[in-house]
Formats: structure tokens, C-alpha cells, sequence
């Protein structure tokens, strides 16, 4: 019996894991970004000579991402920083950001991945670790918004991270299938 529940309490923990820092939404978001708790900006606009550059497009606009057997539409809708009253355990010196993004499956077949393996988040430390999210706008679900994506729908969710304190996101990342497909595309914050 003790093998049976140490067998099940594993499993658990796994599947708990295998969500961490992910969550479904079915709800419109707005295209802005915040940054150390100022309101949101509004939405962005295409700066000269950064749409589609290794520097990111802006945050708010949508990337096309070719994935095996179909295509995605991306958009990172906003970066929360920091991420307050969520409850998320972060290590001492460091704070939760949470990434909303907009996700659409083009087709012509389906999408299932992970968000926590699918996107990432850099600042000028390095990149950021993702969180568990007890509650709030970026709360954890058991069930991640990136998992079974069928040609033609549409999901919202959140990813939450850790960064050092006083360090402010550069740059959001999304590669397809958890960076097995050789695509990346970037989001720049600024």
C-alpha cells in the first residue's frame, strides 16, 4: 500500500510540474505591456528596422511560427512586472513576472506542447526560471493553454517567471514543440 501512494503522490507532483507556470484563459487581453507596476501603455507599435530583426518585434504584435504540420499566431499581449498578489514562491532576492500571451492554430493540424517548454523569458542576468502561480492572472492550471490546440482555435494564458529583483525583462521567446523545431521567435520590451 505505501508503494501504491508514494507511486501516486509522484505522479502527481509530475503532472503538477509538467504545468508549472502555465494556465488556460478564454478571455480577451489587452495588446500593452507594464513595467515596475506602471499602468499598461497601450498598444504597441512596429519601431523602424525591429519587426522581425534579432532584436524582436514589439510586444503586442503577432508572429507567424511554422511548428511540425502546422502554423501558429503568437502574440506576446503583455508582460506583467512585477507580478503581484499571486502567490508565487520565488527564492529570496528575486520576483514573479508574468508573460500573457495569444495563441492560434493556423492549421492545418493540430498543436500539443507545453507553455513552459515553448517560451522564455530573458533579461540582462540571463534567462528566467518559471513559477508556480497559486492564483490571480497568471494562476497555474493543471491543464496548459498550449496543450491540444486543434486547427483553427484560439487560446489566451499566462506564463509566469522568476528574475532578480530590479531587473527589468529585455526579450520574451517562443520556440515551437519546446525548441525542437528550430524555430524561435522573440518579443522585445522595449
Amino acid at each position: 500500500m505505501t508503494g501504491v501512494l508514494a507511486l501516486l503522490f509522484v505522479a502527481a507532483w509530475l503532472i503538477i510540474l509538467s504545468s508549472c507556470g502555465t494556465s488556460i484563459r478564454r478571455t480577451s487581453t489587452t495588446r500593452a505591456h507594464e513595467h515596475a507596476g506602471r499602468p499598461p501603455t497601450g498598444p504597441t507599435t512596429p519601431r523602424a528596422g525591429r519587426h522581425g530583426t534579432s532584436a524582436g518585434t514589439p510586444v503586442g504584435h503577432a508572429q507567424r511560427v511554422p511548428a511540425r504540420g502546422t502554423t501558429l499566431v503568437i502574440t506576446v499581449t503583455r508582460v506583467i512586472d512585477p507580478l503581484r498578489g499571486s502567490g508565487a514562491k520565488v527564492p529570496p532576492g528575486m520576483e514573479a513576472v508574468g508573460v500573457l500571451v495569444a495563441a492560434r492554430n493556423a492549421g492545418p493540424a493540430g498543436y500539443d506542447s507545453s507553455a513552459t517548454s515553448d517560451f522564455s523569458l530573458l533579461t540582462a542576468a540571463g534567462p528566467a526560471s518559471p513559477v508556480f502561480v497559486p492564483s490571480g492572472t497568471c494562476q497555474t492550471y493543471l491543464q496548459d493553454f498550449m496543450n491540444e490546440i486543434a486547427p483553427g482555435q484560439g487560446r489566451t494564458g499566462c506564463v509566469a517567471f522568476a528574475i532578480p529583483r530590479g531587473e527589468e525583462p529585455r526579450m520574451v521567446r517562443f520556440s515551437p514543440d519546446g525548441g525542437t523545431a528550430g524555430v524561435v521567435r522573440s518579443w522585445a520590451m522595449r
